[in-house]
């Protein structure tokens, strides 16, 4: 992967998981300690985090570091899951997870036993 893409992979990430929360790059930049200049580079794929910046900006939105390093995929996914259960109570969970495995046993893609071959 180019540098370039990678940059641009976390500018949009960055700027999408901003927006989602619902703050401005001013607000950001103040959480992470940086510039709203320099957010905006991000943003735009015109400049690299350090490490540490892109921990801080993690924290600050509230998602994994892999959530901004990575295309949309089944991490970010997961994250998004992960945000829509939230704090709900365990008996809750208990029942969402119960769903999740039936849909996945009666529309997930039926896996071959390979010594059925």
């Amino acid at each position: 992967m180019s540098k370039n893409t990678l940059e641009q992979i976390i500018g949009d990430n960055v700027a999408k998981y901003r927006n989602l929360k619902g703050l401005t790059q001013l607000q950001l930049a103040e959480r992470v300690g940086i510039s709203t200049a320099f957010i905006s580079r991000v943003e735009r794929g015109q400049k690299m985090m350090k490490v540490h910046t892109l921990y801080a900006t993690a924290q600050a939105l509230n998602v994994s570091c892999d959530a901004l390093l990575c295309k949309e995929g089944p991490t970010a996914q997961f994250e998004n899951i992960k945000k829509l259960l939230g704090d709900q109570p365990s008996e809750y969970l208990v029942g969402i997870e119960k769903l999740i495995r039936t849909c996945v046993e009666e529309f997930g893609p039926k896996q071959k036993n390979p010594l059925d071959l």
